[in-house]
């Protein structure tokens, strides 16, 4: 029975299309307004020593003891764990063996090398038996000092049982604790040395820092934020990070940190950066036509819309700067730029119809 009606239902849904794309669309409109000059750019990151460096025995052993904990100052020298020194203690005292043991050759060596030699001063020895005494001792010689070498050895083991700091600095992380068997290389202890900090940074990619190395830049910390400090751009890494899509910058700080500023801290860095001409447009305002980026023009005689395709000099967190395909006073789209198309009318948002 709902046959008869069917044409008439087609019609009906074919026109209502027509009749909603009639209505213009509230959108949000702004106008376009040229910017020059600085812009700051604002920068998060972590307070880190400019040089550090992991203590790590050099050979591997059970740890007897670790004697410093993460925050505590270190002076060059200072003792900072101990593994087992057994198994080197054994290896001193059988290397002292040997080196006694070739000395006292050495000196049998040397007394049947003298008495050679005044036999065949005398004419009682033979050429022969001196030369013989000769390269014996010679050969006792070279015993001697590779034993006297093996002690040294040896005892130098035993002098790495106990982990020094070869500068000071202040530990920044504990790696091992006792009882746990390490490696040889094996960080324990991790010291930021004494020497400076540096602030470093995740920087967008797209953000120009490279012309404004030596520049200044402010720094505050983010728990601490009454606490000002200076500092100077020092390095930007020329390799974008594929993970994050940022770039690493440093800031070396101006003298060191305060007391009561820990390495590791999170820190805040703004540096006034020069901003090129252009027309700054919300992010929102950004189409595309044809893979390039564009944006809506409103004419305002007729309240429609054109797409125009655009030169973006530079983007922002929440703006894009715009140095082609706006004229200053134009009559932008900012919001609902995914439902217009060429011709479609619009009006600003809040405007009654």
């Amino acid at each position: 029975m709902l046959k008869p009606f069917a044409p008439a239902l087609m019609c009906l849904m074919a026109l209502t299309p027509g009749i909603a794309l009639a209505e213009p669309l509230p959108v949000r409109i702004v106008s376009a307004q040229p910017v020059s000059g600085s812009h700051e750019v604002v920068l998060t990151g972590t307070l880190q020593a400019v040089e550090s460096y992991g203590a790590a025995f050099r050979d591997s052993g059970r740890l007897l003891a670790v004697l410093l904990r993460e925050g505590d100052r270190v002076a060059q020298g200072d003792a900072l764990a101990r593994i087992d020194p057994t198994q080197a203690e054994a290896a001193a005292r059988a290397a002292q063996a040997a080196l006694a043991g070739a000395e006292a050759r050495l000196r049998e060596a040397r007394q049947a090398r003298d008495r050679a030699q005044g036999l065949r001063q005398r004419g009682a020895g033979t050429q022969a038996d001196l030369d013989a005494a000769t390269g014996a001792l010679i050969s006792a010689e070279a015993v001697r000092d590779q034993a006297a070498a093996a002690l040294a050895k040896a005892r130098s083991t035993l002098d790495d049982t106990v982990l020094r700091a070869p500068s000071a600095g202040i530990v920044t992380a504990r790696s091992a604790e006792p009882g746990q068997v390490v490696n040889a290389g094996q960080a324990v202890l991790t010291i930021a040395a004494d020497g400076g900090a540096e602030a470093v940074f995740n920087a967008p990619d797209g953000v120009d820092l490279e012309a404004f190395l030596g520049r200044p830049v402010r720094l505050s910390l983010i728990d601490q934020p009454d606490i000002a400090l200076q500092g100077q751009l020092t390095e930007v890494s020329p390799v974008v990070d594929q993970a994050t899509g940022s770039v690493a910058v440093k800031a070396r700080l101006t003298g060191d940190p305060p007391e009561g500023v820990a390495f590791g801290s999170p820190v805040i860095g703004r540096a006034d950066m020069a901003r090129p001409e252009g027309i700054a447009l919300p992010w929102t305002a950004l189409a595309a036509k044809g893979g390039a980026p564009a944006v809506w023009i409103v004419d305002p005689a007729q309240m429609t819309v054109a797409l125009a395709p655009v030169t973006v000099a530079e983007y922002g967190v929440d703006t894009v700067l715009v140095s082609d395909g706006v004229a200053p006073g134009a009559q932008v789209v900012a919001d609902g730029a995914h439902l217009l198309f060429p011709g479609r009318s619009v009006i600003a948002r809040g405007v009654a119809q």
